[in-house]
């Protein structure tokens, strides 16, 4: 069965001048703050939180629980726009057990999740509750047609409404029910396309492919993600198109004014080849093992894996063990981060 591979656009604010940049939001206006209990939920990006990842590039979200929990997880653009990421479309299951590190994408699901501009701070919530959130699961709905939905709020008055709808003041007989998290991460540029001045002519490209989610690159510089439609300068201009998996498909259009030009692209299936996995940790110089064997310390690259599900398992002494499950990717080399924790 052909794997396809769901990108989904990852929306961060705009890096600005300090005297500019502190004219956003504080992070204190959109999160909502529990009261410290024993329940807790941690979030972090694969490079760590407040890292930096370049436009194209992929990222894994993951988390973990402290106590049996439902999760939500939204994340906030730098136009306000939330984006709902889980439950998504691929997952809809969003309850979790403890002490397990649960990551988005998964392992086994058939999507990834690719940086695109804008750029900037980019934050991501979760909210593990004991029981499920009546305005989250509210969004259920739009999941067959979208799999991570757009929730119509501003970023205040939605945390506002989330804050309503969970906050119970706790007593001897009615524990706190919920807990939150947030981590940051930067957006930042790889040669993307500064938009044409007024003063040049116009003309509209649309980019389709199928499957649907390949990068699209014009004069070499990354462009976006298809189906795409968008202005850009008049003009003969080269495109590519790649997707993993798939042989990039190549042309070149004539862009003329106020005129719609049209790309349609069947991408075809790459031969077999190889994948690779990158693995770090923090703290590092911990053992890797995959499918049980022995590889190496942390950091290590291991390259010349044939695609497929393997078990990693990560070990270091005075931490816990750290096992999940990977998919190697034909053509491309997976990040993977860990986060070890101290035995208590």
């Amino acid at each position: 069965m052909i794997k396809r591979f769901l990108v989904l656009i990852i929306l961060g604010l705009f890096l600005l001048p300090s005297a500019i940049f502190s004219a956003e939001p504080e992070l204190k206006t959109i999160i909502i703050e529990p009261i410290q209990t024993d329940f807790k939920v941690e979030v972090w990006p694969d490079k760590g939180n407040n890292s930096s990842y370049k436009v194209g590039e992929t990222i894994t979200i993951y988390f973990k629980l402290t106590q049996d929990a439902y999760v939500y997880i939204w994340d906030i653009n730098a136009n306000g726009e939330i984006r709902l990421i889980l439950p998504n479309g691929y997952r809809q299951d969003n309850f979790f057990r403890a002490n397990i590190v649960y990551s988005i994408p998964a392992p086994t699901d058939k999507y990834t999740l690719r940086i695109a501009p804008p750029y900037g701070r980019e934050v991501i919530h979760v909210l593990a509750s004991k029981t499920p959130v009546n305005i989250m699961e509210s969004y259920r709905k739009d999941l067959s047609r979208e799999p991570f939905p757009l929730i119509p709020e501003p970023p205040e008055s939605f945390t506002d409404k989330v804050r309503r709808n969970i906050e119970i003041v706790p007593s001897p007989t009615q524990p706190v029910q919920w807990t939150t998290a947030n981590a940051i991460f930067y957006v930042v540029s790889s040669g993307v396309i500064v938009p044409p001045g007024p003063s040049q002519a116009l003309g509209r490209l649309t980019v389709e492919s199928n499957p649907s989610g390949a990068s699209i690159f014009i004069d070499g510089q990354f462009l976006g993600y298809t189906p795409y439609t968008s202005d850009v300068s008049v003009g003969r201009h080269s495109i590519r198109i790649e997707l993993s998996g798939y042989q990039p498909y190549e042309t070149t259009v004539n862009i003329t004014p106020n005129k719609t030009t049209k790309i349609s692209a069947t991408l075809k299936l790459l031969p077999y080849y190889q994948g690779a996995l990158y693995i770090t940790s923090n703290p590092s110089n911990a053992e890797v093992y995959i499918n049980g064997e022995r590889k190496g310390r942390t950091p290590i690259k291991i390259d010349k894996l044939k695609p497929g599900r393997y078990q990693i398992t990560v070990i270091r002494a005075g931490y816990e063990t750290f096992v999940q499950y990977y998919e190697v990717i034909p053509g491309e080399t997976r990040n993977i981060f860990v986060q070890l924790y101290p035995i208590r």
